[in-house]
């Protein structure tokens, strides 16, 4: 009998295996008589012999068999061992002495061939629940009927059977003990958990829901930007379905979570899960192959955006070549794994250029279930954090990871509105914590050097004509050389592909190799590390020593953010008035002048007359009467958002403003005539109702402690920003209503209307999140409001 004559032995196994196929099992065959597969039975039964066959591998007989017209669920042999087997569902004892009667008869032909004369031949009696009392003695009994010896037949259940695959017990205890993926943010003291949305096309789930979806045998990408909880996401599948296995093993697969950041280098299945296995400590390494093979356990694979290829050819070009090479053991994990096989796996999907190129390169199908994990919302934000809306700092980000570091640090000291740390100084620390979490996936890069490329990045992205960029791969290769002074070698190019707070263009772009910063405000504090670098040393070498190919001023975060970072580094005032003087002798008045007169008064700098020239900038927003030096400029040919007049005393005060465009002016009903002589050819296209402004608002018949509330509310939330400064809110008042204003600074933070954060000596006050529209309400009927 040759390999081709045998058919129901699988094709891919026909030359390795029908030898002792043929040999052990079927000598004893008439001439001419033929066995035929049976028709695939019951689901159980399919898994049960799944289980089996993983048991045995390599060599072993997929499906049932037909012998003397008798069929046999399943036959396994191999070069000492000849495995035979039952499965059934019922629990009767008829059925337990029909099947061992099967096993009795085809282990006592089995014997009689003179090849198996040296093999054990066992037979397995396997029931989905534990065998009852009455099954296992009607098994003794027939086993004991061979003669001159008896036939050894087992009564199990599917569990026992599987316990013999793969110590489920010993792998969950394991796994428990090892850390899940990049976990970055969970509940800390005071925090209640949050059930995140995964949004698809056609639906919206929760982690339950995937739950479902996973035990039903469905394979789903999980994708999202950093920090909004996928390997939290996934580590909260793995506990469910631990639990759901833990109520059911009989008919539950259980969970195995990979962190695929352990499987650099790797190129095949088994060596994931070995290495896998070896992590976590688990002595069954095989036993995982078995079980993976077998289709015994649900996959769950954490971080496809961490694996880097073994090698690189040094070129950006070829990058979707590097990706699909770097990511072949994944693909062959999900797509040899057997066709029930619930699958999770998940990662940042800019990582690739396109959510097609995501699926193929992972070996999913169109059909396969695509879900997107999203930043909190409001509501979540307020769960997560266990507070109240009007407890939050207006600028706390709605990223979980974001939300997590604050807690965790101790940055949010507070909640409560009264927090003594800065938002500069916050966001800082935010950064530092991203940048160290990056710098753990990548065992040569240093979180110093994480944050340098990412600062850097922003700046070549400001090149493009926008603060989000896009930014190129060639230029954020250009920036890796920059910091670390040679090309990205492999770890170099995932450190790039995966940068924090990048994201790709849209899918129908003509640049899908480009990135964009997905948060504004991440990528401000970015760039503010950059500005600050480059004012320690403004005099060659850094792209912001060149002609600024922008026009947009740096938003208030940013300059607070560079200010925040000298303080810290020790650097001198001197600095920046060095820088300023540089710049202004290269004849550069362009929107980095801009950026570092605005340092330079977060910094408290005091720069003398003459002053400086801007020229051609767009600024979204200048408040005068918060600067001590924005009074020292000429604004030329500029275009200005809002402008904020409120409390300005005198011409002396304010900046010379010549052919600007000025979208709004704030605080004022009209350019009060002396200050008339400091706009020159401007055209303002809007301004202050009379009732809004702080001297309209001083006349309304209400109390002073109203009207003065009325006003500072006014004043914190017209512009979103790093927050007023306390001397800033008594500009435009009168002495007496000056005298109130610390009793009702007083009262507005204990209200929750305001917070308060020290930023060196300066104390500023910001919004605080949900109050902007009662602020807004407030001032339109300013007759209804209390204190």
């Amino acid at each position: 009998m040759k390999a081709a004559e045998v058919p129901y032995l699988p094709t891919e196994l026909a030359e390795v295996a029908w030898q002792p196929v043929v040999n052990c099992v079927f000598a004893s065959l008439q001439p001419g008589e033929v066995l035929t597969p049976t028709e695939t039975g019951p689901e159980f039964e399919i898994r049960a012999l799944n289980v089996a066959r993983a048991i045995h591998d390599p060599l072993f007989l997929q499906g049932s068999v037909m012998v003397d017209g008798v069929e046999h669920d399943g036959i396994f042999s191999s070069d000492d061992s000849i495995n035979c087997y039952e499965f059934t569902t019922l629990r009767t004892k008829a059925k337990a002495e029909h099947d061992s009667e099967k096993l009795r008869k085809i282990i006592q032909r089995l014997s009689r061939v003179p090849a198996n004369s040296f093999k054990s031949i066992v037979g397995w009696f396997v029931t989905r629940e534990e065998p009852t009392a009455d099954q296992r003695e009607a098994v003794r009994k027939e086993s004991a009927k061979s003669s001159p010896h008896p036939a050894k037949i087992h009564c199990i259940s599917i569990r026992t059977l599987q316990r013999r695959l793969v110590d489920v017990g010993g792998y969950l205890r394991a796994r428990d003990n090892y850390p899940f993926g990049s976990v970055g943010f969970s509940p800390a003291s005071g925090t209640t958990d949050v059930d995140q949305q995964f949004i698809a096309r056609e639906q919206a789930l929760n982690v339950r829901g995937i739950v479902e979806q996973l035990m039903a045998g469905r394979r789903i990408l999980l994708h999202g930007q950093f920090g909004v909880g996928k390997s939290h996401a996934l580590r909260k599948l793995y506990l469910l379905l631990r639990a759901s296995y833990a109520k059911n093993p009989e008919e539950q697969r259980f969970p195995l979570h990979i962190n695929l950041r352990d499987c650099i280098g790797l190129r095949s299945p088994a060596e994931i899960l070995r290495r896998h296995a070896e992590e976590i400590g688990f002595e069954g390494e095989r036993s995982l192959i078995s079980a993976w093979r077998a289709g015994a356990c649900i996959l769950l694979l954490d971080g496809f955006d961490e694996v880097t290829p073994t090698r690189w050819l040094g070129s950006v070009s070829d990058l979707r070549t590097v990706r699909w090479q770097a990511l072949d053991p994944v693909r062959k994990l999900i797509q040899d794994a057997p066709g029930d096989t619930g699958i999770a796996v998940c990662g940042r999907a800019h990582y690739f250029t396109s959510l097609v190129e995501c699926r193929d390169a992972l070996g999913l199908g169109a059909g396969d279930l695509e879900l997107e994990l999203t930043d909190f919302d409001a509501v979540q934000v307020q769960r997560f954090l266990s507070a109240s809306s009007s407890d939050l700092p207006e600028w706390l980000p709605t990223r979980p990871l974001l939300l997590a570091y604050l807690l965790n640090s101790g940055a949010l000291a507070s909640l409560s509105g009264r927090s003594e740390v800065s938002t500069a100084a916050a966001w800082d620390k935010l950064l530092n914590e991203v940048c160290a979490r990056e710098a753990k996936v990548l065992s040569g890069v240093r979180p110093d050097t994480v944050k340098a490329i990412l600062a850097r990045v922003s700046t070549l992205a400001r090149s493009r004509g926008e603060a989000l960029g896009p930014v190129s791969m060639s230029q954020m290769e250009q920036a890796f050389y920059e910091i670390n002074g040679r090309r990205p070698d492999d770890e170099g190019i995932q450190l790039l592909l995966r940068l924090p707070g990048l994201t790709s263009l849209a899918e129908n772009s003509d640049r899908l190799e480009e990135r964009v910063f997905a948060d504004q405000a991440l990528s401000d504090v970015a760039f503010g590390h950059d500005l600050a670098q480059y004012i320690s040393s403004p005099y060659q070498g850094h792209p912001l020593a060149q002609p600024a190919s922008w026009v947009h001023a740096s938003s208030e975060l940013s300059l607070a953010v560079a200010a925040h970072v000298l303080t810290e580094s020790g650097a001198s005032v001197g600095a920046v008035k060095a820088a300023l003087k540089h710049r202004d002798t290269q004849e550069l008045h362009d929107a980095v002048l801009a950026d570092l007169v605005g340092v330079a008064d977060e910094i408290g700098a005091e720069i003398k007359a003459p002053g400086y020239l801007i020229e051609g900038v767009y600024f979204d927003y200048l408040s005068v009467g918060d600067s001590v030096t924005l009074p020292l400029l000429h604004i030329k040919d500029s275009i200005i958002e809002t402008l904020d007049l409120s409390g300005v005393p005198s011409s002396a005060e304010s900046p010379q403003f010549d052919n600007c465009l000025i979208g709004f002016v704030d605080g004022v009903s009209d350019i009060p005539p002396f200050l008339a002589g400091n706009f020159r050819d401007c055209e303002v296209q809007g301004y202050s109702l009379a009732s809004h402004t702080t001297s309209g608002l001083s006349q309304l018949p209400l109390p002073r402690e109203t009207i003065v509330a009325l006003t500072i509310l006014k004043k914190v939330y017209a512009q979103r920003g790093s927050g007023r400064k306390e001397g800033a809110l008594s500009r435009g008042l009168n002495q007496t209503d000056r005298q109130i204003v610390p009793d009702v600074l007083t009262q507005l933070v204990s209200k929750n209307w305001l917070s308060r954060v020290g930023r060196g000596a300066t104390t500023l006050y910001l919004p605080v999140k949900g109050r902007r529209q009662g602020a807004m309400q407030a001032l339109e009927t300013p007759a209804s409001f209390r204190i």
